[in-house]
């Protein structure tokens, strides 16, 4: 049989009709450290009591187990991303952190718990971790910051940071300058100054009025200038400032709105991210979490910014 595919984490991504025990086994005990050190096939434990992802275990031996062939044809999806000329690190590093972001919103624990490991490994400094959190609440309110203590309230309180930096794609760096449009700090209320300026601001960076912003400002002014200041609050120069447009990509392809998926692609290009990683990003996420229909959205959305 050719190799096409190869070995994907011991298993024979080639040969979908059999699946051997040790294949299996193999995959099971690897390395769940989200690097690409898996050359010894030995599990890596990442610290006290932390044995690494919940869910490999339980969750892949549901598969492996009854339909080890469909398990494959997931690998090969994952072979492909991981072999494809974009920049890798959009998979290993930024991928776990939008992950990270999801799974606040859908208030699911255990994989809060799993990227958070995965992150801290790969060199997200407390201080990072807590950007792409606090950028998740701008959606998932109350509930995500209360299923966030819930997974890792513990593990933020004494949070190990290792000797390392994760490996950013070229360009990519924290710089808060862009993120503010100059609102006015000596008042709650939306000055026409305030307006300007968020109008301006989108004017300049995007080239596109969110419809919004108008409505709010004439039905809702105050909500619209603390609104814009909590966003512009969320980051405080800790994480690259793509990382803001990275992560609005994931959360809009998930929830299917196309406005937002349109003002994060227009302000990922404005900031520097390539149309590569614009679009790993959104197939990864529909992937993960919606389906291949949801590229439909995406392909409407996107081929006038691309």
């Amino acid at each position: 049989m050719p190799e096409i595919w190869g070995v994907h984490n011991g298993l024979d991504l080639d040969n979908l009709d059999v699946t051997t025990d040790e294949e299996i086994n193999t995959f099971l005990t690897y390395s769940r450290t989200g690097t690409a050190e898996f050359a010894d096939g030995k599990r890596v434990v990442r610290g006290a009591l932390d044995p690494g992802p919940r869910y490999d275990l339980s969750a892949n031996s549901l598969w492996l187990y009854t339909r080890p062939d469909f398990a494959k044809l997931h690998g090969r999806v994952l072979r492909g991303w991981w072999t494809r000329e974009a920049d890798n690190s959009a998979i290993l590093t930024h991928s776990s952190a939008a992950n990270l972001h999801t799974y606040i919103n859908q208030a699911w624990e255990t994989g809060i718990e799993n990227c958070t490991r995965g992150l801290q490994a790969r060199g997200f400094t407390r201080a990072q971790l807590m950007e792409v959190v606090m950028h998740a609440q701008l959606s998932g309110g109350m509930r995500g910051l209360q299923v966030v203590a819930n997974a890792i309230g513990i593990i933020l309180g004494d949070y190990v940071e290792r000797a390392m930096t994760p490996d950013w794609p070229e360009g990519w760096a924290p710089d808060m300058a862009p993120f503010y449009c100059g609102l006015d700090a000596s008042t709650m209320q939306l000055t026409p100054h305030d307006l300007k300026s968020i109008e301006e601001w989108y004017e300049r960076t995007i080239g596109w009025q969110p419809p919004r912003i108008r409505f709010l400002a004439k039905h809702d002014p105050v909500t619209l200038k603390s609104w814009r200041a909590k966003w512009e609050g969320a980051f405080r120069g800790a994480l690259p400032k793509q990382m803001m447009p990275y992560l609005s990509l994931r959360h809009n392809i998930v929830t299917g709105n196309p406005g937002g998926l349109r003002e994060a692609a227009l302000l990922a290009k404005a900031w520097g991210i390539t149309d590569a990683i614009i679009v790993s990003t959104v197939s990864q996420g529909a992937y993960y979490f919606c389906g291949p229909e949801r590229m439909d959205m995406a392909a409407d959305v996107l081929s006038a910014v691309l």
